[in-house]
């Protein structure tokens, strides 16, 4: 069974406004292809509606994804039901090349580097390089009313 995974996709307009998305991906059958299809497809289809939500709740009309997490980031802020306008974000890329990036919230880099150095599923990921500071809107999929148009079993 594929379990149910939080996709966290970082994306910056042409405004240069930075907009963290989390959504899910629903459980599927590990022997269906046609399940493992339709969760992506879900999961597609509510970050498109993330990114048209806030393309026209914040004015913005060119996304260009900077990276993804399928995981679990640093910070309490990215498990709550709802997201924030404004979350300070730490973020570094992966020796597994884009679009695969870590990421979280701290008080400064010192805090978010000590936090990713005790964080085993993060360092399998091998991050790399420096750290990046940006303030992101973080924004859910329970921040829109996505209505469920795919059927699991």
């Amino acid at each position: 069974m594929g379990s149910e995974q939080y996709i966290f996709s970082l994306y910056i307009t042409s405004g240069r406004q930075y907009f963290l998305f989390r959504t899910v991906r629903p459980y599927f059958s590990n022997s269906s292809q046609n399940e493992e299809d339709e969760s992506s497809e879900y999961e597609s289809a509510q970050r498109n509606m993330l990114i048209s939500y806030a393309g026209n709740l914040y004015a913005q009309k060119i996304f260009a994804l900077v990276g993804e997490l399928h995981g679990y980031p640093i910070g309490d802020i990215f498990y709550s039901d709802y997201g924030k306008p404004h979350v300070p974000v730490y973020y570094m890329q992966t020796d597994f090349g884009e679009p695969w990036i870590v990421f979280g919230t701290a008080d400064s880099e010192e805090g978010f580097l000590t936090e990713l150095e005790n964080d085993e599923d993060l360092q399998a990921l091998n991050p790399i390089g420096d750290s990046t500071k940006i303030h992101a809107c973080f924004i859910t999929q329970n921040d829109f009313n996505f209505k469920n148009k795919y059927k699991f079993s």
